[in-house]
C-alpha cells in the first residue's frame, strides 16, 4: 500500500500536482451542516432546500474529491444508512455549498434527517457528518386550518397629530387535554402585528417581534416550533400576546412630517394565527387550531409601540393566564379576522435574539431622583427593570445615546419617538419586568419615580440583534483603529433587526436601501448575513415601483413623491450581487433577476445618450463636507456600475446573450460618462474626492487616464490634510479606489486620521458606536447645534462601510470568483502601520492574515481553509528574499511561484496554515 501511495505522489509530481499527503494523513472532517444556511432549521417551504458544510484536515493542500448526502425520514432510519428519501450517491466534485436537494418531493409538515460524508485529495473516505434534520412547514394553503383571532379594544378616535394612540396588547388562550402518547408535535403560528407565543406558562423559541415585517399585502411569514417536549398529559395551554408591531402601529417618520396616516399602514387590528399538529405514538393525527373556541382578554400590557415604548400595569397581571387550572370564565370569545391578502410563506430570514446581556458600568443621579445608568456601549435593545416598592408605584424609563453637560440624557435626537417604558408596581416583593414589543437605540437608560435609590442591579441591558457579528477579527497596532472595528461590528448588530435599519433611536428604523447597498460587503464581513439579506431582497422585490424603480426603503408602506433616489435604488442590484459573490448564491440572483431587468429597463427609458440623469428624490453623496458632487454625475456613475454587475450575475446564471448585452451597456455608458465627465489631463469636471473614488472604483475612467485620475485623487487628500470631503456615498469608494492604485500610505493615514471629519474625530470624542455625521458631538461641547439638530443618528452603519477596505486590503482577505474558492490575499504592506491582523469565516470556512514588520523584515501568518487554494501577493525585490518557514520558497513543494515582477510575488497555496518572512521590503 506505502508503495503505491508513494508511486501515485511521484507521478502526481511530474504532472505538477502539490496535493501529495503523508499515507498516515488523517481523513477530513465535516463540520456545520446547514440546509438554506441555517442549522436545523424549522419549517422550510423550499421545495429543493439547498445543502452545506465546511471541512477541516491536517496538514497542506487537502481538498474534497466527492461527496455524499443520504436524506431519511427518522433519525433511527439515517443511523442504519436507509436513505429512503434522498442517496445523492458518491458525487465527484468539490462542492461544498448550494447543493441542491434531489430527492423525492418533499412533504408538508414532516422532518428530514440528513448527513454528508466527503473523500479527500486521496480518495480517503470520512466519517459521516453528525446527523443534522430539517423540516418542511404547512406548503398548501389546505393545510391551516387556524382562523386569525384577536381582541377588540376599539378604535382611535383622538386628533391623529395631537396625541399618540397606544392600545394595550391582547391575550389570547386555548385550554385542551392530551391522554395519548405523544410522538411529535409542532406549532405553526403568526399573527398581523407582533405576537409571542406561550405554552404550559412559557414561551416558546428564543426570537423576539414574531413573525417579523413584511408587505402583509403580499406576503406574511409564520414560525415553525417543534413542541414535543413541552406539552404533558392531561391539560395544556397554548396561549399568544399580539401588539400592533410593523403592522398597526406607528412607523417611521409619518408622525413627524405628518402624512395623511401616522400608522396603521396595513391593518387596524392585530390579529393570531396558528395550530398545532400533534401525531401520536397510535398514528392519529389530532390539529388544535385558533377559532372561536379560544377565550381573549387585555392584561398588564396597557401601550406597545415599537417607536413610542411599553407600559406594564403589574396590578392587571392575570397571573397564571397560560397555564392549566386558570379560570378563564370572565375571558371573551375572540374576534375572527379576515385573511390577509398576502400570502402564508415560511420565515427565510434571522430572527431577533438576546445577543448579549450587558450590566451598567456606572449610575449618576444628575437631579434628585433622576438616576442615569451608563451599559458601556450604544445598543438596540430593552432594559430589563428590578424593583420593590408599594403598590401603584409607577417607574419610568427613558432611552439615550450620549449625555448632555449636566448629565442628563439626551432625546432631542430622538424627535417623535417617545421611546419610554413604564412600570406599574403590583407590591408583591421583588419585581423584575422587560417589554416584549418595543426596543429602542441607547446607551444611557433614565430612571424615575423608583421607591429609594436603585443599584447597579436595577438595570440589565439586553442587546437584541438579528445577527451575531463574528464571522471576523481585526486588530492593528492603532488602539484608535481597534476601537473603530468594535463601534463598527456594536451599530452593525444594532441595525440588523428584521431589516437593516438606518438607526434604531429615532422616529425612523427604516430599510433605507442606500445604506445598506454601500454598507453591504462590509456586513458579510462582519456575520454571516446570507439568510438575513436574502428575506430583506425579497422585501426590496415586493417594494419595487411599478414603473421600475426600487424605493428608498423596504418595506414601504409610504406613498410619497419622488419614491426612488440614485445610489439608494441601486440596492436591488449591488445586494444580490454582493450575495453571489461572497456566498456563490446564484438563487437568490434567479429570484431578484426580473425585477432588476425591469429597473435597468426604467434607468434605459431616463437616460439620454446613456446618461441617466439626478433624478428622484435625491440626496447625492449625502452629508458630504465641503465639497459637492453633482446628482447627475452620481446617476450617471451609478447607472455604469450596474450594468457592470447585471453582466456578471447574467453570466453566473448562464443568460449569455444577457450577459454580453449589458457589457455592451456598460461600454456605452463609460464612453458616454467619458465624454461629459473626464478630462483629457485624467481630472473629472467635478474635481471633488466623491467623483473621481465612484469613477475609479466603477471601472469608469479610460485605461490611459485611469493613473492620472488616482493621482488627482490622493493629491485633493493630501492637500485637505488626509481627511474627507466626501459624504454616504464617496467614503466607502475613496480608500478603496486609493489602494486599487497602489496608494496604499495615503489610505492608512485617512484610516488613522483623528482629526475633523474622520473615524478617529469620533472615536477620540468617545463614541461606541458609528455616527450617522462625522461631527454628530464633542466632549467638550455636549450643547453643540448639531448635536440638537433632528438628522442626528449616533448609531448609523453607513460610515463604518471601511470595514471593507479593512478587510481586502489592510488584512488582505478577498475572493477571485464567488464563494470563497480561489481565495485573494493582498495585504496592504505599509509602513504606516506596524502590524495588522484579521480573519474572516467564509462559507468554506476560516480564513486568516497578519503581517508585521521586523526591522526591514516583514513576516506574515495565513490560514487557508480545506479545499480552497489562494494567490498570495508578497512584497519583493527577489524571490530569493521570501521563506516560508525556514525554506527558501522554491524548496516548498506546496508553494507554487506564479509570477514575480520586481515589485511583488505572487504565490499560490492551498490549504494550510504558513509563515512568510520577507527580507529587503521597502
Amino acid at each position: 500500500m506505502k508503495n503505491r501511495l508513494a508511486l501515485l505522489c511521484i507521478t502526481l509530481l511530474i504532472v505538477g500536482s502539490s496535493y501529495c499527503q503523508n499515507e498516515d494523513s488523517k481523513s477530513l472532517t465535516v463540520l456545520e451542516p446547514r440546509v438554506e444556511y441555517h442549522e436545523n432549521p424549522e419549517g422550510l417551504d423550499v421545495r429543493q432546500p439547498r445543502f452545506s458544510w465546511i471541512l477541516k484536515g491536517e496538514g497542506r493542500n487537502r481538498v474534497q474529491s466527492a461527496y455524499q448526502i443520504t436524506v431519511a425520514s427518522s433519525k433511527e432510519k439515517l443511523s442504519q444508512d436507509q436513505a429512503d428519501i434522498w442517496d445523492s450517491g458518491k458525487v465527484v466534485s468539490n462542492q461544498t455549498n448550494q447543493i441542491v436537494y434531489q430527492g423525492i418531493p418533499l412533504v408538508s409538515a414532516t422532518k428530514y434527517y440528513w448527513k454528508v460524508r466527503v473523500w479527500d485529495e486521496s480518495d480517503m473516505v470520512s466519517t459521516w457528518s453528525n446527523p443534522a434534520y430539517w423540516s418542511m412547514g404547512l406548503l398548501k394553503f389546505a393545510n391551516w386550518q387556524g382562523l386569525f383571532i384577536g381582541h377588540d379594544v376599539g378604535y382611535n378616535k383622538a386628533d391623529k397629530y395631537d396625541s399618540l394612540y397606544l392600545p394595550p396588547a391582547r391575550y389570547l388562550r386555548k385550554s385542551f387535554s392530551l391522554n395519548k402518547k405523544i410522538k411529535k408535535a409542532t406549532a405553526y403560528t403568526t399573527a398581523l402585528g407582533l405576537y409571542e407565543l406561550r405554552l404550559n406558562g412559557n414561551k416558546v423559541g428564543e426570537a423576539n417581534f414574531l413573525p417579523g415585517w413584511t408587505d402583509y399585502n403580499k406576503r406574511l411569514y409564520y414560525q415553525t416550533f417543534d413542541i414535543t417536549n413541552n406539552l404533558r398529559e392531561g391539560e395544556n395551554v397554548i396561549g399568544a400576546v399580539i401588539a400592533d408591531g410593523w403592522y398597526a402601529g406607528y412607523i417611521g417618520y409619518a408622525l413627524l412630517v405628518r402624512l395623511d396616516r401616522v400608522r396603521e399602514f396595513y391593518g387596524v387590528n392585530p390579529s393570531f394565527m396558528g395550530q398545532i399538529q400533534i401525531e401520536y405514538e397510535d398514528g392519529s393525527i389530532e390539529t388544535i387550531a385558533s377559532d372561536q373556541t379560544w377565550k381573549s382578554n387585555e392584561g398588564a400590557i396597557r401601550e406597545a409601540d415599537i417607536i413610542m415604548g411599553e407600559t406594564y400595569d403589574a396590578r392587571l397581571e392575570n397571573a397564571g393566564w397560560d397555564t392549566p387550572n386558570y379560570d378563564d370564565s370572565q375571558w371573551k370569545k375572540p374576534k375572527v379576522y379576515t385573511y390577509p391578502n398576502g400570502k402564508l410563506e415560511a420565515y427565510p430570514g434571522t430572527q431577533v435574539k438576546n445577543t448579549e446581556i450587558l450590566k451598567p458600568i456606572a449610575m449618576t443621579e444628575p437631579s434628585p431622583g433622576t438616576y442615569v445608568f451608563n451599559l458601556g456601549k450604544n445598543i438596540a435593545g430593552i432594559a430589563e427593570l428590578k424593583v420593590q416598592g408599594p403598590k401603584g408605584t409607577k417607574v419610568q424609563l427613558r432611552f439615550g445615546e450620549i449625555l448632555k453637560n449636566d448629565g442628563q440624557i439626551q432625546t432631542e435626537n430622538l424627535r417623535k419617538a417617545r421611546a419610554t417604558d413604564t412600570y406599574i408596581l403590583k407590591g408583591d416583593g421583588v419585581e423584575t419586568w422587560k417589554p416584549k414589543f418595543t426596543y429602542h437605540g441607547f446607551q444611557y437608560v433614565e430612571v424615575t419615580g423608583f421607591p429609594g435609590k436603585p443599584t447597579l442591579e436595577t438595570i440589565t441591558g439586553h442587546v437584541l440583534s438579528s445577527i451575531e457579528t463574528d464571522a471576523s477579527t481585526f486588530g492593528s497596532s492603532n488602539a484608535m483603529n481597534n476601537t473603530l472595528f468594535k463601534n463598527i461590528k456594536t451599530t452593525q448588530s444594532a441595525n440588523f433587526f428584521e431589516i437593516p435599519t438606518d438607526c434604531p433611536q429615532r422616529d425612523e428604523r427604516l430599510g433605507w436601501t442606500g445604506d445598506a447597498e454601500i454598507y453591504m460587503r462590509s456586513a458579510t464581513y462582519n456575520s454571516d448575513v446570507a439568510a438575513f439579506m436574502t428575506k430583506f431582497l425579497v422585501d426590496l422585490d415586493d417594494a419595487q415601483r411599478w414603473y421600475g424603480a426600487y424605493p428608498n426603503f423596504a418595506p414601504f408602506p409610504y406613498s410619497r413623491p419622488n419614491q426612488y433616489a440614485p445610489a439608494w435604488m441601486d440596492a436591488g442590484v449591488i445586494i444580490p450581487y454582493n450575495l453571489y459573490k461572497v456566498y456563490n448564491d446564484t438563487r437568490i440572483v434567479e429570484y431578484m433577476y426580473k425585477g432588476m431587468e425591469k429597473f435597468m429597463q426604467f434607468q434605459e427609458d431616463a437616460s439620454t445618450d446613456y446618461l441617466r440623469p439626478g433624478g428622484g428624490n435625491n440626496w447625492g453623496d449625502w452629508l458630504a463636507v465641503n465639497e459637492e458632487t453633482s446628482h447627475d454625475y452620481v446617476g450617471a456613475s451609478f447607472y455604469g456600475y450596474d450594468a457592470k454587475l447585471m453582466a456578471k450575475m447574467a453570466e453566473a446564471l448562464g443568460k449569455t446573450e444577457d450577459a454580453t448585452k449589458y457589457a455592451n451597456l456598460f461600454e456605452n455608458i463609460k464612453n458616454a460618462f467619458v465624454q461629459k465627465y473626464i478630462l483629457d489631463n485624467g481630472r473629472t469636471i467635478e474635481d471633488t474626492q466623491t467623483s473621481y473614488a465612484l469613477a475609479l472604483y466603477f471601472d469608469l475612467y479610460p485605461n490611459d487616464l485611469a493613473e492620472k485620475g488616482a493621482a488627482r485623487l490622493a493629491e485633493k487628500i493630501e492637500k485637505n490634510g488626509f481627511k474627507f470631503s466626501t459624504g454616504f456615498l464617496g467614503t466607502k469608494h475613496v480608500m478603496l479606489a486609493l489602494s486599487k492604485y497602489g496608494y496604499d500610505d495615503i489610505s492608512y493615514k485617512i484610516f488613522q486620521q483623528t482629526e475633523y471629519p474622520s473615524w478617529g474625530y469620533s472615536v477620540e470624542n468617545g463614541s461606541t458606536s458609528i455616527w450617522e455625521r462625522w461631527n454628530s458631538y464633542t466632549k467638550d461641547d455636549a450643547e453643540n447645534s448639531d448635536l440638537n439638530a433632528k438628522m442626528n443618528s449616533f448609531s448609523h452603519y453607513a460610515f463604518g462601510s471601511v470595514a471593507e477596505w479593512m478587510f481586502q486590503h489592510a488584512v488582505g482577505i478577498d475572493t477571485e470568483d464567488a464563494g470563497y474558492r480561489n481565495i485573494i490575499i493582498k495585504p496592504a504592506i505599509s509602513k504606516e502601520m506596524d502590524y495588522i491582523n484579521g480573519s474572516y469565516k467564509s462559507i468554506n470556512g476560516n480564513i486568516s492574515s497578519a503581517w508585521n514588520w521586523k526591522g526591514r523584515e516583514v513576516q506574515m501568518k495565513i490560514e487557508i481553509p480545506v479545499n480552497t487554494k489562494a494567490k498570495v501577493y508578497i512584497p519583493t525585490v527577489e524571490i530569493s528574499s521570501i521563506k516560508e518557514g525556514n525554506k527558501a520558497i522554491s524548496k516548498v513543494p506546496s508553494i507554487t511561484i506564479l509570477e514575480s515582477n520586481g515589485e511583488e510575488t505572487i504565490l499560490e497555496i492551498g490549504s494550510g496554515t504558513y509563515s512568510f518572512r520577507v527580507k529587503g521590503v521597502k
